[in-house]
């Protein structure tokens, strides 16, 4: 059996609420959980701090934030980020984040 994750940035705000009243919890929280993926681009569950325990672990059980899995990050002395992210189908991809002196970053 696959075990699929519904996407909080794909699900529409209807179909979340059906199915967080599904796992037993009240309907307004899906509007909650979607600001605070949507607009305050949070990547983990437990820093949502206005939503239940209960949810936060049943969100984390069945759901994701976006599509990319950190599988491995090296940061260097110059503060370079080398990172390789794993997608749904177990393929990977690399990014390279470099800073410099004036504080831009580049990728």
């Amino acid at each position: 059996t696959t075990n699929l994750k519904v996407n909080l940035h794909t699900i529409d705000l209807a179909e979340l609420e059906q199915l967080i009243q599904s796992w037993g919890h009240q309907k307004y929280r899906a509007k909650q959980v979607l600001q605070w993926v949507r607009d305050q681009g949070v990547s983990d569950f437990q820093d949502m701090n206005n939503i239940p325990k209960k949810l936060r672990a049943d969100l984390q059980k069945y759901a994701k934030i976006g599509n990319l899995v950190l599988a491995v990050e090296n940061v260097s002395r110059d503060g370079t980020r080398k990172r390789a992210y794993e997608l749904h189908d177990g393929q990977l991809i690399e990014s390279v984040l470099m800073p410099y002196e004036d504080g831009r970053n580049t990728a």
